[in-house]
């Protein structure tokens, strides 16, 4: 009976892992192995970088079937995360090429392509940042 019990629940801990995973998000895993491209504000003080993510569960396999594929970071001159969209965002290719733009009147605020439009975000600097 013990041994019954003792499989039953090591299979459903498997079944967990295993559901987890089919569904992690696509934008956990970044780094210089999937980065395409880098923008920088027109000050320095920001760094945009866009990255591809791979297909390696369900999730990636759908979000690369619906051409959300591309994900970006932004960081501040000392390379802090300053904004990461959603975990579950995505963007096409032809979107994320299309442009990363600062405005004009507020250097901090970044318009950034979405494959419903335009969205925008209001970035801090990090604090105790010296270079």
């Amino acid at each position: 009976m013990k041994l019954m019990k003792n499989k039953l629940q090591t299979r459903m801990i498997v079944l967990v892992f295993v559901v987890i995973y089919s569904i992690f998000p696509t934008t956990v895993f970044y780094g210089e192995h999937n980065k395409l491209f880098e923008n920088t504000s027109p000050d320095n003080s920001f760094r945009v970088a866009v990255y591809k993510t791979g297909v390696y569960n369900i999730y990636a396999l759908y979000k690369y079937m619906n051409n959300e594929d591309y994900f970006f970071v932004v960081y501040d001159k000392c390379a802090n995360v300053v904004f990461k969209p959603s975990l579950w965002f995505g963007a096409s290719q032809s979107v994320v090429y299309g442009g990363f733009y600062f405005s004009k009147h507020n250097r901090s605020k970044l318009f950034f392509p979405t494959n419903e439009g335009v969205d925008s975000t209001e970035l801090e600097n990090t604090l105790g940042c010296s270079l």
